[in-house]
């Protein structure tokens, strides 16, 4: 997996903080990996590793979609590929542990981005 981006500093950081406080707080955060490459942009999260069974869900083929990565017939990680905001369902998704089908795990995540929030 990948931790070496902001989003495993800011939520690790936090955790250490509280427990030099005296709490005791374990970290169990999956943290997510994104970038941008030209008009393209991505957001990944858990193992994506090419040593990993793939199976690709695209809207657009190359253009949009979501690749899962999978081991055991477990999710283990997902890449979003021109889709953004939905983190948090692939996080939910690799974290249930469910098996799968490679043909079931198409659609778990609908592949247009989240609605923007307008509030």
């Amino acid at each position: 997996m990948r931790f070496e981006h902001e989003d495993n500093a800011n939520s690790s950081g936090e955790v250490a903080g509280k427990n030099m406080a005296g709490e005791r707080v374990r970290y169990d955060h999956l943290p997510f990996f994104y970038s941008d490459l030209f008009e393209n942009g991505y957001e990944s999260v858990g193992d994506v590793s090419s040593k990993l069974d793939i199976v690709m869900d695209w809207k657009t083929k190359f253009e949009e979609g979501i690749i899962y990565y999978m081991k055991e017939r477990k999710v283990r990680g997902v890449l979003l590929w021109n889709v953004f905001g939905r983190v948090d369902e692939a996080r939910s998704i690799i974290n249930a542990r469910g098996t799968y089908k490679p043909a079931d795990v198409k659609d778990l995540i609908p592949a247009e981005s989240a609605p923007e929030d307008k509030s």
